[in-house]
């Protein structure tokens, strides 16, 4: 706990209250060996719109158990607004990171969770320029045979496909990031951001509509049009597609609009299921433009 106090010391965003929980929480598991904060709060540049940037590393052989056990530990210790969303933007460092939205102090604050095996945790913290914040007094051997779990359970995480539910939590979630870095003025991060919502425009189309298909990215998206239903999703692409560069908060809320309304046509029973989810993130969202 020395270095966490010494980091506060030197500089205490608010961010810093939700880590020391998120310590509590978590080295309270048996299977974390690591925990290390990277980004902004490891540099002592944090602001009031910083994510909260935590690298935890498990014993090879408890990965997948603790992967699945965090939506849980989240959602009920911590209140997280929607289920994790695996992270495709950050880089591969050598484990599976995701992003949680988590209210506190009346917003809120995005949680960047990066969980890697026991084995490569000095390669992500040299990788990520992470600093340790806690490390278990004692870090058990690992066989052969655990890593080679590890890595399994890894290879799964990354290639399996997202269905409609998923999708329409990645769309909340890069919403967020997108409203961020538009207040930051961050203009090339924020245009990153609106092009990976326009990717979850198309992929939610077909994973609905086509399910099946062998194709990917932007090739043969006619396959999604043959009935009403997927005309008119067709449309509501054709429209993302051309529109400019979000510039504004309100363009950038058009933007997970149009998403929603794809998703109240062709998935209405997964969006449904998370109506109380997306009815409070509006209200955060409302509530933030007002500050």
């Amino acid at each position: 706990m020395e270095r966490l106090e010494e980091l506060a010391a030197a500089h205490r965003p608010e961010q810093l209250v939700l880590l020391e929980r998120l310590m509590d929480a978590l080295t309270a598991c048996d299977a974390v060996t690591h925990l290390m904060v990277r980004g902004s709060l490891a540099s002592g540049t944090a602001d009031r719109l910083s994510d909260l940037d935590l690298v935890v590393a498990v014993h090879d052989g408890q990965l997948p158990q603790l992967v699945d056990h965090l939506d849980p530990l989240l959602g009920t210790q911590f209140g997280a607004l929607l289920p994790g969303w695996r992270d495709t933007i950050v880089g591969q460092l050598g484990g599976t990171g995701r992003v949680y939205l988590l209210p506190h102090a009346g917003h809120l604050l995005q949680l960047d969770l990066y969980v890697c095996p026991t084995s490569t945790a000095q390669a992500v913290q040299q990788r990520s320029g992470a600093r340790v914040l806690w490390q278990s007094g004692h870090t058990p051997e690992i066989a052969e045979a655990e890593r080679a779990q590890a890595s399994l359970a890894l290879e799964h995480l990354a290639s399996a496909a997202p269905d409609c539910t998923a999708l329409i939590v990645q769309a909340v979630v890069l919403h967020a990031m997108l409203r961020k870095r538009l207040r930051r003025g961050q203009t090339y991060i924020a245009f990153g951001l609106q092009h990976h919502l326009v990717e979850t425009c198309r992929d939610l189309i077909r994973t609905a509509l086509a399910p099946h298909s062998r194709h990917h990215g932007w090739y043969h998206l006619a396959e999604v049009g043959h009935t009403a239903a997927g005309r008119a999703c067709l449309r509501e692409l054709h429209d993302a597609v051309r529109q400019p560069a979000a510039s504004t908060l309100k363009q950038a809320d058009r933007a997970l609009e149009r998403i929603l309304r794809i998703a109240q046509n062709v998935a209405p029973t997964q969006l449904a299921a998370l109506s109380g989810e997306l009815a409070a993130y509006r209200a955060y969202q409302e509530q933030e433009d007002e500050r």
